[in-house]
């Protein structure tokens, strides 16, 4: 498939597949998943996010309230 056939498919034009596949566009939720569902694939898959807080640890944390 041509970034100008995605494009199509998924309503964008084909520079905004050329700056999403160059890592210069954060693409909206919306975006994201209209891409991965024409691949046929998951988002997590298609898009890292290098900038994604790490998860939190399961630790119990106490809170003292006066």
């Amino acid at each position: 498939m041509t970034q100008d056939d995605l494009a199509k498919k998924v309503g964008v034009r084909r520079e905004t597949i050329v700056f999403l596949e160059q890592g210069k566009y954060n693409p909206s939720l919306r975006l994201a998943h209209d891409v991965a569902r024409t691949l046929h694939a998951r988002i997590d898959d298609l898009f890292i996010f290098d900038n994604e807080p790490e998860p939190e640890s399961p630790e119990i944390r106490e809170i003292l309230v006066d």
